[in-house]
């Protein structure tokens, strides 16, 4: 993320297509900074910035991003897809690759995934491919550290937490509650006497993973049922 920082600095030009080879829930708050502080463009509640994760893009989805990059944007500037998934299909990426020999003025799309190499060369040849690395979820673990600090209740007004609660986010909700249970046993060894919080902080990872959980409902009681300090 850095390469694109100083890039951009220098030239003040920006790729129609990325590709950011990485974590999504690392990637988007980076890409947000960027946004605001390099292209002055304000990142939340705009509909000029359309932000999208999914496990797997599918021709379908391809397809609606096509019609949303064809129409014009509100403000009369640049127009902003930040896209995450694990997966694409191949008539999703021909799709996408038509969209990209022909971008639209204006308008730069951010795909962010693990594993470039699996997408197809000729998609990648349109991409400008950025890497970042694992210890860019540095941000998840000190929110984890900082929560363990706070009282249940200050946990459940921190305004971190409503922003994940609100966006319903499942990936970024899964790593916090990995994070935590990291954090408690780089502390403190698995006894009897805490071993059901372990068995509790698991089963409230596993029903992030159900087709439709309450991100809500399963962060506000783990909130509850860690120790404070």
């Amino acid at each position: 993320m850095k390469a694109l920082k100083e890039t951009y600095k220098k030239d003040k030009f920006l790729h129609h297509a990325y590709l950011i080879e990485g974590e999504y829930v690392a990637a988007l708050p980076e890409l947000k900074v960027f946004f605001k502080d390099a292209l002055k463009i304000e990142p939340v509640g705009n509909p000029d910035v359309i932000v999208q994760e999914m496990e797997t893009l599918t021709i379908d989805d391809a397809r609606g991003l096509k019609e949303m990059a064809s129409r014009k944007s509100f403000s009369g500037g640049k127009k902003i897809f930040v896209i995450g998934a694990h997966f694409f299909t191949r008539e999703a990426q021909n799709s996408l690759l038509k969209l990209f020999e022909e971008p639209t003025p204006d308008t730069h799309f951010f795909i962010i995934t693990q594993k470039g190499e699996t997408l197809l060369p000729t998609l990648l040849s349109r991409l400008s491919r950025i890497a970042i690395t694992q210890t860019d979820n540095v941000e998840i673990r000190t929110l984890a550290e900082k929560l363990l600090k706070l009282s249940p209740g200050e946990r459940l007004r921190d305004d971190t937490i409503k922003d994940i609660i609100e966006e319903k986010n499942k990936t970024r909700a899964t790593l916090l509650l990995d994070q935590f249970v990291k954090a408690l046993h780089e502390k403190e060894k698995v006894t009897t006497k805490n071993i059901r919080l372990f068995e509790e902080l698991t089963k409230c990872r596993g029903y992030l993973n159900d087709r439709a959980p309450s991100v809500k409902l399963i962060l506000e009681y783990t909130l509850l049922v860690l120790p404070q300090g």
